[in-house]
């Protein structure tokens, strides 16, 4: 058996990635790798700060969207379960985000890790949400960048 068939998916997953936006991307200047480094912890919170409160009302919108999707036209009966599917899966997203916050400050790469995996999960809440272009800006971005700045954690 092979060593990359033992590894488990999300592994599989991010040597792959790294691969194409670590390795064979274009590099960002060592400067502004470091400026991103160091400005990653406070990016997070000032999201999260703006994201909890969101979460809140989305669920309280959401019971009332619940039962007025349809007196409101809903086209379809699958626009509520998208919608809460999209809502439950911000939570995880801010969940490993507060985890990550301190292990960025000290560049730990497992703080890395559960932002890359904020990010697959924010880009598989796009998609169930039918946000297509929307999921491929966040793939492309979010991965060049997490992978361009991987190395300065340790």
């Amino acid at each position: 058996m092979s060593e990359s068939a033992n590894k488990n998916p999300l592994a599989q997953l991010e040597e792959t990635l790294d691969e194409y936006f670590g390795k064979k991307a274009p590099a960002l200047p060592q400067n502004i790798k470091e400026i991103l480094v160091k400005i990653a912890p406070y990016l997070v919170i000032i999201g999260l700060i703006f994201t909890i409160p969101a979460i809140l009302i989305l669920f309280g919108l959401g019971s009332v969207a619940t039962v007025l999707a349809p007196v409101g036209g809903a086209q379809s009966v699958a626009t509520v379960p998208t919608m809460w599917v999209g809502i439950l899966l911000l939570v995880p997203v801010v969940i490993l985000e507060a985890m990550a916050v301190p292990g960025l400050f000290s560049r730990k790469i497992g703080a890395w890790r559960f932002v890359f995996w904020a990010t697959l999960i924010s880009i598989v809440s796009s998609l169930v949400q039918i946000q297509i272009l929307g999921a491929l800006l966040s793939a492309v971005i979010g991965f060049y960048i997490l992978f361009q700045v991987k190395n300065l954690y340790k």
